[in-house]
């Protein structure tokens, strides 16, 4: 008899997921005879579905949080190692170079500790100490051989400055919900949904669920194949409430 498969849902990605459940709302929208048995129910998921993709952008949000910490990070670095440079050419043999090591100490004391700096105060701090490197301060630079160490460190204040232009804004950055939670209750509605189409199916046969089901099955098997391809296992066709 004609029924829709059970779907593994706690094994998807949170990507994988919203993708998944959003092929669901559009297949149910393109069936009114289907979605006007299912009306309550069908609203109740369009709830959770928006509030899914709420919880993802903040999800999203994260990572983007994560990456600033590396390029940011990866500055830091780069100013030790440029500051251990200019150290290490104070105690240096030829005293051309020492006299430059000097002088760019002295910037270096004068400017304080950048890396102790707030975030805003710190991106400007790099931009003054490449500016000043690269102009007034050029030639003793470059007797001190820390040219590559300016340009090290300007790629990565430019790196950063390209992950903090990919930020969320503030309203779709802090929101409350949590993309475990949502999954969670998004899922008990799918499973209602799909709960009442087959007891539909069983009492009152298999018009008008005939084609849905059959578009649906076919999703469903799709995204199990990929889990399967994914996991180098044989795919599995049962499902659990725990969201992973």
């Amino acid at each position: 008899m004609l029924r829709v498969s059970d779907c593994p849902l706690s094994r998807y990605s949170n990507d994988e997921h919203y993708k998944y459940q959003t092929e669901v709302k559009d297949l149910i929208a393109r069936y009114p005879a289907v979605s006007s048995l299912i009306t309550r129910e069908q609203n109740n998921f369009l709830k959770l579905y928006l509030d899914e993709g709420e919880a993802l952008g903040y999800v999203r949000g994260s990572v983007y949080t994560e990456h600033l910490g590396v390029a940011d990070a990866k500055c830091n670095e780069t100013l030790d190692g440029l500051e251990a440079a200019i150290i290490s050419g104070l105690k240096h043999y030829n005293p051309v170079v020492k006299g430059a090591s000097q002088r760019l100490k002295i910037w270096w004391d004068t400017n304080g500790n950048i890396k102790e700096k707030s975030q805003k105060s710190k991106s400007g701090a790099i931009i003054k100490l490449v500016t000043d490197f690269k102009g007034p301060y050029s030639a003793d630079v470059n007797a001190a051989g820390l040219n590559g160490w300016v340009a090290e460190l300007e790629a990565d204040l430019n790196t950063h400055d390209e992950v903090e232009k990919t930020k969320y804004t503030e309203k779709a950055g802090k929101t409350d919900l949590r993309m475990r939670q949502v999954r969670i209750e998004i899922d008990k509605s799918y499973r209602t949904i799909i709960t009442k189409m087959n007891a539909l199916i069983v009492v009152n046969g298999e018009e008008p669920f005939t084609e849905f089901v059959n578009e649906l099955n076919a999703r469903i098997a799709s995204y199990s194949n990929n889990l399967a391809i994914r996991s180098g296992k044989t795919k599995k066709g049962t499902d659990s409430t725990e969201t992973k």
